[in-house]
């Protein structure tokens, strides 16, 4: 297994902490600033003086770029060698959220509002952005909310729709969506196949080596897995407002909002928002491998590290890190950065 070092984005340098300790422990911690701080704000530059203004969610691209939905800016951002940069900043183009990079490269966003302003809880819209350019088109718009996007491995894009409360399948090449799994509109819990399944605030998703998607079931607090002929179970939580680690089956969760599987290690990595916390599921165990659950900012080892608001986690799985939006989980407190751990 790959030694898990912990690191973050919210500091004002690069302080490096040698490893030690066993292989399959958390060892150590390096702390940098990659971009962000107390101050919101939308400056562009240099990532020790760069800011955001609650930011959300991060995809990484291959060759190591961080792309950030920076929210209350209603922009992507992006991390490239110690800068950061504006990629989109467009008219109608408000509130992004969701963000995944499919096999081919391509960078897909999605936006709360649709393109022509109007933002409620069924205007969300899917765009296609151009790396190079920055320009957005849409795919498809006014579908609910699905503030959770994962791309395939066949290039098609996994929704969690938070609002209708389902689970579905989108081409972007034709701009057909598929529900497999969820009653339209009615939040619940229940395990079954297809509108026989019920979610509550379903959010991020990742898709494990078998094909299968995992789904952090927000207000369930329960980690779901839905195949893609739509059959869901449970795969981790018992309903349970908690921390406890141990068995997948009887862990708890409190308001989990992401999850992204590693696909060298195959160990899965949980953003839990109101524990202040993330977790990791390595086979049938959940345990917990960074901050201490009091929600705040302190760079430290492990447990020893404090997160405000934890939302969209993304993996660099070729260099070994993951990326962390800690922003102020819409409330404007001073919480505004984007962090990173050492795998």
């Amino acid at each position: 297994m790959r030694r898990l070092h912990l690191a973050f984005v919210g500091g004002l340098g690069l302080a490096l902490v040698g490893c030690m300790g066993n292989s399959d422990a958390v060892v150590a911690l390096q702390t940098l600033l990659v971009a962000g701080s107390g101050t919101s704000g939308a400056v562009d530059g240099p990532i020790a003086t760069a800011t955001f203004n609650n930011p959300v969610n991060v995809a990484v691209d291959t060759d190591g770029s961080v792309y950030v939905s920076d929210y209350d800016n209603d922009r992507v951002r992006k991390i490239r060698n110690g800068q950061v940069t504006t990629l989109v900043s467009a008219a109608n183009f408000s509130r992004p959220f969701g963000m995944t990079i499919a096999p081919d490269g391509t960078l897909y966003v999605q936006t709360d509002a649709n393109d022509t302003g109007e933002r409620n809880a069924n205007t969300g819209t899917i765009w296609r952005v151009n790396k190079a350019t920055g320009a957005a088109t849409v795919v498809v718009r006014n579908i609910g909310r699905p503030r959770g996007i994962t791309a395939l491995t066949d290039g098609r894009l996994a929704l969690a729709n938070l609002t209708i409360q389902t689970i579905a399948i989108l081409n972007p090449s034709t701009g057909a969506i598929t529900q497999i799994a969820g009653l339209p509109g009615t939040a619940g819990f229940s395990d079954g196949n297809g509108t026989g399944a019920l979610f509550n605030r379903p959010y991020g998703l990742t898709q494990m080596s078998n094909g299968d998607l995992l789904v952090a079931d927000q207000s369930n607090n329960r980690i779901r897995r839905v195949t893609l002929s739509g059959v869901v179970t449970t795969f981790a939580g018992t309903g349970a407002v908690g921390s406890a680690n141990g068995n997948r089956t009887a862990a708890t969760f409190n308001n989990l909002q992401d999850v992204k599987r590693d696909p060298l290690t195959d160990l899965i990595y949980v953003s839990d928002s109101m524990n202040h916390t993330i977790r990791r599921i390595n086979g049938s165990t959940v345990e917990t491998i960074a901050g201490d659950g009091t929600a705040g900012y302190a760079e430290g080892v492990g447990t020893a590290a404090r997160f405000f608001y934890i939302e969209g986690i993304g993996l660099d799985s070729n260099n070994g890190f993951l990326y962390l939006a800690d922003g102020n989980g819409g409330e404007g407190d001073p919480f505004n950065r984007v962090r990173r751990m050492k795998l």
